[in-house]
């Protein structure tokens, strides 16, 4: 019998879910109408046989003798569209020269022709594994001499797509940012610059907050297959940790508001809810689209 799959997420204008529960068996079919990619189902194949599974020798994303602490030896590098706007790149020197300060000979950026690539003749965008290959990388470890382990993408889903970035994360450690403005950008490069230089930091204290409505299958499924399990393994996998959870009728707004505003708010909040939905073009969209429920 096919499981029954429940979205978190409250249509914000009806109160009704954002989306309706739906068949383990439809999704699969949803999803096996997409054009497979072989060559990353393979990729995919070997890299958690050799390096993921539980019978792997090692847990290993980078060559060997990489200290993913030193950016000196894991590389950190800066990935752009093609065509970005000069002005962007210039709104994030700050960050991108602190960077080059710390990885050294093996800081990279990616902008012009060695940018990422819409390709016109095949009107599509350009793989992971087209990418890495005009940079002298192919699948297997990261090699930071040839492409950085630490990869920063810069731009939204239309100039830079998601699929580029899970595919490129299966090997490297990947972030993503993108603002409306230059300015914007340029704030978050001064702040992240300033909070290292200043070495500002928060203990190693994570909570794990939880809702579980009753008679609602979604919340109650994130307690019991996310937020509870993730909470029960971090102390045995992260050391030095204090772990709090903070779940069921304890999730409450006013204890959420706490933690977020508390003088000793937690390095790692892991919040798991319904958050809000509005229509497509919806005046409150933009500002409250994702508002935690």
């Amino acid at each position: 019998m096919s499981e029954q799959l429940f979205f978190n997420g409250i249509n914000a204008t009806t109160g009704e879910p954002l989306l309706p529960s739906i068949t383990s068996d439809l999704l699969a079919s949803i999803i096996t109408r997409e054009e497979r990619n072989v060559d990353q189902e393979k990729e995919l194949a070997i890299w958690w046989e050799q390096y993921a599974s539980p019978n792997a020798p090692q847990h290993l994303r980078a060559v060997e003798g990489t200290d993913y602490k030193d950016l000196s030896s894991a590389g950190w590098g800066v990935i752009f569209p093609y065509d970005v706007d000069d002005e962007i790149v210039d709104a994030l020197r700050p960050l991108l020269d602190w960077r080059k300060s710390q990885a050294g000979e093996r800081y990279r950026e990616y902008r012009g022709p060695d940018g990422y690539r819409y390709k016109p003749e095949e009107g599509m965008f350009e793989s992971k594994n087209d990418w890495l290959t005009r940079h002298g990388m192919g699948p297997g470890p990261a090699d930071p001499e040839k492409v950085p382990y630490y990869l920063l993408l810069v731009g939204d889903p239309d100039t830079i797509p998601y699929r580029f970035q899970t595919q490129l994360d299966v090997q490297y450690a990947v972030g993503r940012i993108h603002f409306d403005t230059p300015e914007e950008y340029a704030n978050y490069a001064n702040s992240v610059v300033s909070a290292e230089k200043k070495k500002l930091a928060l203990g190693k204290q994570a909570t794990f907050f939880g809702v579980a409505n009753p008679d609602d299958p979604a919340t109650n499924m994130s307690i019991e297959q996310l937020v509870g399990p993730l909470a029960e393994t971090m102390p045995q996998k992260s050391e030095g940790w204090k772990v709090e959870s903070v779940l069921k009728d304890q999730a409450t707004k006013a204890n959420l508001a706490g933690l977020l505003g508390a003088k000793k708010a937690p390095a790692l909040l892991f919040t798991a809810s319904h958050g809000m939905g509005f229509p497509n073009g919806h005046k409150m969209q933009l500002a409250d689209q994702g508002a935690l429920l």
